[in-house]
């Protein structure tokens, strides 16, 4: 997850991002340290509150097409 990156790179504090998103910050410090999973109701909040997507903010790639898991993948032969 790249909450911490996000938080600090927009130099908030756990607290400060807490009281924006309507987080208890020790619930952010949980999440930072990988011991807690949040709901989606909570990384909604959170992305919300530091201006970027929930699939930005878990650190999913976005995904491309073509290639085999797309079946646009040819055989040789």
């Amino acid at each position: 997850m790249n909450l911490k990156t996000l938080r600090e790179q927009r130099g908030l504090s756990v607290r400060k991002l807490g009281e924006m998103a309507g987080v208890h910050y020790v619930s952010i410090v949980k999440m930072e340290s990988g011991k807690l999973d949040p709901r989606l109701s909570t990384l909604k909040r959170l992305a919300d509150a530091l201006n970027v997507s929930v699939s930005e903010l878990i650190g999913e790639q976005p995904k491309t097409k073509g290639g085999k898991s797309h079946g646009t993948h040819k055989k040789k032969g």
